[in-house]
């Protein structure tokens, strides 16, 4: 065991008594948070007293390096030059009385529980994080004062004979010596221009100038806060908080003795004594600081033997991420956007963001498991977003299956990529043109559609269900829970694509769809428009909320360097004072469609897996999947009335591209197994679940209550219009107060006239190309209203079997009864 040389008889008194003594002083200490702005703390002196003292020492110190220098010229005379030197020179030094430290501060990025994800490390600068003295170790004061200033409670801001030792060995050509107090040290920091860089004399009286202008206006204490947040301890490391985090994973208020000692040894050199590049160099050091504690009695010798026997671990510090690095990418680009960049970099932010890691890991986790399913059939990627719909509060954001994979384009988060949702925009498609007159209960027809595209690389536009059948006369309800194509490019046609494209806008697609609403025409109906999967879940917690539209939002809570709150989420506020982007009853009747089992069964049967689902959780769960051509693009959207959850799956490569051909596979398939496993997570584990309470604290009710301008009305069901005029069947479906459809069962107008006509003469030519019940449905519709009169072939629905094959339009021809409407 190593020794160190050195006694004393009672520790810590003296350096107990120094401080006691200059708080005594009645010098106010300095409050951490003006720490970037530092004035003067108390009254001014009496300008003559400051004066004479400052001159004073000045002429204290001409006359000592007259003397030293052996000049022929009178001590009369030398101080006069002094003094005349003292006026030029101080002219050229700021104002001791105020203080500015204009430095960078690190930036932390947390999750919503305080883990940490990130620190921004400044490119031009490194890390740094301002402290009150209070929360250094006294270990780390003690050793700091005993190895740079031992006088440091007492001198004026200089040491005399400090100053004599160093001009005396700079002078005389033997080495050099600093002999710069703690004081002295901070002035050369603070004011590196003023004072100069040069080695001179002249240097030296300007620090000293400046040391002895700080020790009058600035406590000690102060003036040791200041030191210890701005030195320089050696890896990009500034200030002591800084290096407490970077050498020894901890807050300067933590370190030991021993980590104390050798951090206080590393600012006379931090290269030469980097404990984590020559430890050797480092423990000699600290074994210096050690000695100088036990002579100026701050610690025993015992206790010195055992810091310095005590093994250290030192190690470097890394910017990288330690968590969810799309979201954490995400995060920094939102606050750079908000608060700008050098806000960011060198500010000092501190923000809570609204992620849990442990979420955050079990949805990673989710993806992973399911990629050996979905690498079967050549999807490599996956992104998933988990966001709370009142409060926009992005709860989990998976950008990529593998963030750490080149061959996917890993580190592109397509949870922000613009990618074409397929079927999953068809909610926002029906959705404008409920606001056009349509409703749940309006029957579309489903038959052969084919559109002129003037101008356009191909003559016509010819939507095609992803069965490549039809199915005839069908409600929007069937119509958007079976994701059938006609009918939704109908809808689009009916609303507009401009008001289409416009209500997507409000309702949270801000960046996607890029192009002008013309570019996209018809086929924005079926996905053609481009969106990030995070501005797609925000559409559907648009829908959660009843129509309200909360921006997406990442962040709790943002403070600045000083604790100043520049943002903190107002979860109370901050659905009541969201725009209505949809109103109440348009954004049920979408929602009554999504959640809607038993109508979706035509297409997927009953048990499907978001049956499943709300099965599973006991509640209303609304869904809505999405392919777009060649299978290329996989999704799964959908909501609860606390949580909204998108998913995407697909196969990309480095540049993000992906082939051609792929083995066909749906969205309900590929998407859906992530989706359901997350929508149980969230929802079945108490710690998140609590997430997704309301502004009181108690959970959302389960399911959504009927707008007071909603109510269910008998409606025709082969038309979709009034129950009245010989309608023979009915259903109820769910109508706006005074806003159901305006003509009785057996009337038409001109547009269902319109598209009546062109189903009665597809069937003539197509019949084959329609499934089930489809050419039957057409014939009824046609009935009903007198515009058909012959014999209309049964499907029995048990045996899925028509006897539609002994009619045949070849061989009698469609009766079309022409009629006012």
């Amino acid at each position: 065991m190593s020794s160190l040389s050195g006694s004393h008889s009672d520790p810590r008194r003296i350096a107990a008594g120094q401080r006691a003594r200059h708080k005594a002083a009645g010098k106010k200490k300095l409050p951490p948070y003006l720490l970037p702005g530092i004035a003067r703390r108390r009254k001014r002196n009496n300008a003559m007293v400051q004066r004479f003292v400052v001159v004073g020492a000045f002429v204290f110190l001409g006359l000592f390096l007259t003397t030293v220098l052996l000049t022929a010229v009178s001590t009369v005379a030398a101080v006069g030059g002094t003094v005349e030197a003292y006026r030029r020179i101080n002219a050229d030094l700021p104002n001791a009385a105020v203080v500015t430290v204009d430095t960078f501060q690190t930036s932390r990025i947390y999750d919503r529980n305080g883990k940490l994800l990130q620190e921004i490390e400044a490119p031009d600068g490194g890390w740094r994080t301002f402290v009150a003295l209070d929360q250094v170790s006294q270990y780390m004061i003690d050793a700091t004062v005993a190895a740079e200033d031992a006088t440091f409670w007492s001198h004026q801001g200089v040491e005399p004979m400090a100053i004599l030792r160093g001009v005396t060995i700079n002078l005389s050509g033997d080495g050099s010596s600093g002999g710069s107090t703690i004081t002295q040290q901070l002035a050369r920091g603070l004011y590196p221009e003023e004072i100069g860089y040069d080695i001179s004399l002249t240097r030296k009286f300007k620090e000293a100038l400046a040391a002895i202008g700080m020790d009058q206006n600035f406590s000690k204490q102060d003036i040791l806060t200041m030191y210890l947040n701005l030195i320089f301890y050696g890896q990009r490391s500034y200030g002591i908080e800084a290096a407490a985090q970077t050498f020894f994973n901890k807050h300067a208020s933590e370190l030991t003795l021993a980590e104390a000692s050798m951090l206080a040894g590393l600012p006379q050199a931090p290269s030469w004594y980097d404990p984590t590049v020559r430890l050797d160099q480092a423990k000699l050091r600290q074994k210096y600081v050690l000695d100088q504690m036990v002579k100026y009695n701050y610690i025993t010798r015992e206790e010195a033997d055992e810091a310095y026997n005590t093994p250290l671990q030192p190690q470097t510090r890394t910017s990288e991420v330690q968590g969810a690095p799309h979201f954490t990418q995400y995060v920094k680009d939102y606050v750079r956007e908000k608060y700008g960049d050098d806000a960011f970099v060198k500010g000092g932010l501190q923000i809570w963001t609204s992620i849990d890691l442990d979420l955050q890991a079990e949805a990673e986790q989710i993806v992973q498991e399911n990629m050996p399913f979905l690498n079967a059939y050549r999807r490599n990627n996956a992104a998933m977003v988990v966001m709370v719909p009142y409060t926009g509060e992005v709860l989990a954001m998976v950008g990529s299956a593998d963030f750490n994979d080149p061959t996917i384009g890993g580190q592109i988060n397509y949870a922000l990529a613009n990618i074409q949702p397929g079927s999953s925009i068809k909610p926002v498609i029906y959705a404008a043109a409920f606001e056009s007159g349509w409703n749940p209960g309006t029957v579309v027809i489903d038959d052969t559609m084919r559109v002129e595209t003037p101008g356009a690389p191909e003559p016509y536009y010819e939507p095609r269900n992803y069965t490549g059948l039809s199915y005839g006369a069908v409600p929007v309800r069937t119509a958007l829970s079976n994701s059938l194509n006609i009918p939704a490019v109908k809808a689009i046609q009916y609303a507009g694509v401009e008001h289409a494209y416009d209500l997507a806008r409000r309702m949270g697609i801000k960046t996607g769809m890029p192009e002008s609403p013309e570019n996209y025409g018809l086929s924005l109906a079926l996905g053609s428009g481009e969106i990030p999967l995070l501005e797609h879940t925000n559409v559907y917690a648009t829908f959660a909320n009843e129509g309200k539209y909360v921006a997406a939002n990442p962040i709790l809570k943002i403070t600045d360097s000083n604790g100043t709150v520049l943002y903190e989420l107002d979860r109370n506020t901050s659905l009541q004072n969201a725009p209505q982007a949809l109103s109440p009853e348009i954004a049920y009747q979408v929602t009554s469609i999504l959640t809607d089992d038993e109508a979706r069964s035509m297409v997927f049967g009953r048990g499907n897996l978001f049956e499943d689902t709300g099965d599973r959780l006991g509640r209303p769960v609304a869904a809505k999947s999405g392919t777009t051509d060649n299978w290329k693009d996989i999704w799964t959207m959908g909501y609860t009335t606390d949580v909204a959850i998108g998913v995407w799956t697909g196969q990309t490569s480095q540049t993000g591209a992906a082939e051609s051909e792929l083995p066909q596979l749906d969205g309900i398939q590929g998407a859906g197994p992530i989706w359901q496993q997350m929508m149980d997570v969230v929802h079945n584990d108490p710690t998140y679940a609590a997430y997704l309470n309301g502004p009181n604290g108690q959970p959302i009710a389960g399911e959504w209550s009927v707008p007071p301008g909603l109510e269910q009305t008998s409606v025709c069901t082969v038309t979709g219009h009034q129950a009245s005029g010989g309608s023979g069947e009915t259903t109820t479906e769910w109508l706006i107060k005074d806003g159901g459809p305006a003509l009785p069962c057996d009337r038409l107008s001109a547009y269902e006239l319109e598209q009546l006509t062109d189903a009665l003469k597809d069937i003539e030519t197509n019949s084959g190309k329609y499934a089930g019940d489809g050419v039957s449905s057409i014939l009824r519709y046609a009935r009903q209203v007198g515009v058909y009169s012959g014999d209309i072939p049964e499907f029995d629905d048990d045996s899925e079997e028509s006897d539609y094959g002994e009619y045949d339009p070849d061989d009698e021809e469609v009766p079309i009864v022409s009629r006012d409407g």
